[in-house]
């Protein structure tokens, strides 16, 4: 089991439990995501300046906002159809008014576009506030039918929040492309792999990316003296100190794809970035095999 999945299945079940009952402010559910991204950093060997979007999106991870909308969720629904004689009914709806939790929970509600419906009853004083969907389904769902709706909505505000976050970082014009977050079968724990993620989310310690805090306090490339920044492109595609480590990518790239469409994909805006580091529609998993091996000989030779 690696870290991710030592997360996903040890540590998240562990925090989550009980936490569809507790009133959770921003703050606390902010200091769990910092944690979760500490280990992001650890599983995929990060360095520290990544974009944390990356790491979600690369080991498929869900926000402990979105965990906390769905466990509240679903226990808002099981109350409102439990029978009236249950304790827990009785007391929740005896402290309707003025709970916290319940205002927290219709806060969740309005994210994912749930409505509340006013349900008035014959003798009360109290007003009930029920859960419906979208044009004012849900009355006659039970609580699996819920659950399932709202794994739905949840899944939709969590993407949508995912990709809107990526808006504007410059390091993440590549990453962009990845439709939702998930999992990728490359990371094996490798040197390969850590340096593969790096470049995906151009958080590769080249000069272009360190030059702030390096020795030398530069953006250019000290090993060709041409003059250009050491970007993670110049890295991969032009330095000719790595010549003989591109031409074995080249031919596994040529192999597999074909010159004449390789060449294509170099006249793209990203140079065949993409392609090359698993971001393409057309993931090859040889190819990215191919470019681990690269990275890793390249950045030997340049350290």
């Amino acid at each position: 089991m690696n870290v991710s999945e030592e997360l996903k299945n040890v540590a998240v079940p562990s925090i989550m439990f009980g936490m569809n009952v507790m009133a959770w402010n921003g703050g606390d559910l902010e200091k769990l995501e910092v944690l979760q991204n500490r280990v992001g950093h650890v599983a995929l060997g990060a360095p520290k300046w990544t974009a944390v979007e990356a790491l979600r999106g690369d080991l498929g991870l869900s926000l402990f906002s979105e965990r906390i909308i769905k466990a509240v969720l679903n226990y808002e629904v099981r109350i409102e159809q439990m029978e009236n004689k249950r304790w827990v009914k009785r007391i929740f709806e005896w402290n309707l008014s003025e709970s916290l939790w319940e205002k927290i929970c219709w806060g969740h509600a309005r994210k994912l576009k749930i409505q509340k419906t006013v349900c008035v009853r014959i003798g009360r004083t109290m007003d009930d506030w029920l859960l419906r969907g979208h044009g004012g389904k849900g009355m006659e769902w039970d609580c699996n039918k819920w659950k399932i709706e709202i794994e739905k909505l949840t899944k939709e505000y969590g993407l949508n929040k995912w990709r809107h976050s990526m808006n504007g970082k410059t390091t993440l014009i590549w990453y962009v492309s990845k439709n939702i977050p998930r999992f990728e079968m490359f990371y094996d724990g490798s040197f390969g792999s850590q340096l593969l993620f790096a470049v995906r989310c151009k958080a590769l310690s080249v000069n272009r990316r360190t030059w702030r805090w390096n020795e030398e306090n530069t953006r250019l490339c000290l090993q060709c003296n041409r003059g250009v920044e050491e970007t993670v492109e110049h890295l991969v595609l032009d330095f000719s100190k790595y010549e003989h480590e591109r031409e074995s990518l080249m031919d596994v790239v040529h192999e597999q794809c074909g010159e004449n469409k390789w060449n294509a994909r170099c006249a793209e805006e990203d140079s065949g970035m993409r392609y090359l580091v698993g971001l393409d529609e057309e993931c090859n998993m040889t190819v990215v095999d191919a470019m681990k091996d690269f990275l890793v000989h390249a950045w030997n030779k340049r350290q």
